[in-house]
């Protein structure tokens, strides 16, 4: 019994001295638990520094300050970087903390749907000692089909189609273009909340420009452009001025009637926006 207490004294003194040896702080969050395949996908690193100077982290010759081990829910192994991520330096004063944004999509093949788990570390300036946050998830997911096209692009065929996905308890409409023949997912966007009293307009133009108009609250529409690789070319919130609202091909293209572009209060005299729902441009 006592040799019992005295190995679990030591082990409680280990987590101690590692707790105090510890340097540095990195907390990892996604800053959605959804996407849809080919967005995005935003999350914020906070690294908080416990010692008595400033920390500066600075890449070096093939190496970043900062990288990420990400995991796709049924393999066994992280998924290879297509390239090293580049972050600009950062300081870190005594006592206090940063918060970084980062976008996995330029260094990661996130092209399938599934359970993916990130865990981020950072190296310090002497080059060896690192630290390594919790670990946090995020879905990736196709989301349902509003409607598609398929279109000619050169020597491709792309499926162009507006997805439905659930995000933070709203519905919300997101474009996502797709090689018809390899499948490959080239790119998606947010489009617009969509709140279900009106059927969203959807229009393809003749340069392969997807445009959505649909509507986010009973007075406000987000009105979205989004090319055939994926990219929002436009996102702007409009406000309903009576008569019918709809998307009607006029000279030059595409445009949004019965709506004007909502324009934000100047000032508390001008009406504050006082709820979320007040507040339909938030992406």
């Amino acid at each position: 019994m006592k040799n019992i207490i005295t190995i679990i004294l030591a082990v409680f003194c280990m987590l101690l001295a590692g707790q105090a040896a510890a340097q540095v702080e990195v907390r990892i969050q996604p800053v959605r638990k959804e996407f849809v395949v080919g967005e995005n996908v935003a999350l914020q690193v906070k690294i908080e520094n416990f010692t008595d100077r400033t920390v500066t982290f600075v890449n070096t010759t093939g190496r970043s300050w900062l990288h990420f081990t990400v995991t796709r829910g049924g393999e066994p192994q992280p998924i290879s970087p297509n390239v090293i991520p580049n972050f600009p330096r950062l300081e870190v004063p005594a006592g206090s903390s940063r918060t970084v944004t980062a976008n996995l999509r330029p260094y990661y093949n996130l092209g399938r749907d599934g359970d993916y788990k990130i865990v981020a570390t950072v190296r310090m300036p002497d080059l060896r000692t690192t630290y390594s946050s919790n670990r946090a998830s995020f879905l990736l997911t196709n989301g349902g089909t509003v409607k598609n096209f398929t279109v000619q692009s050169r020597d491709e065929r792309l499926n162009m189609s507006v997805r439905l996905l659930r995000v933070g308890g709203k519905d919300c409409l997101f474009g996502q273009v797709v090689n018809a023949d390899s499948r490959v997912v080239l790119g998606a966007c947010y489009m617009g909340q969509f709140l279900n009293f009106m059927q969203p307009r959807i229009v393809l133009d003749s340069a392969q420009n997807l445009h959505v108009l649909c509507q986010a609250t009973p007075e406000y529409f987000c009105y979205s452009i989004m090319d055939n690789r994926g990219n929002r070319r436009h996102y702007k919130v409009m406000k309903r001025t009576g008569g019918p609202v709809d998307l009607v091909s006029a000279a030059g293209g595409i445009r949004a009637i019965g709506l004007v572009p909502y324009e934000r209060p100047k000032s508390p005299a001008d009406g504050p926006i006082r709820t979320t729902a007040e507040r339909p441009d938030r992406d």
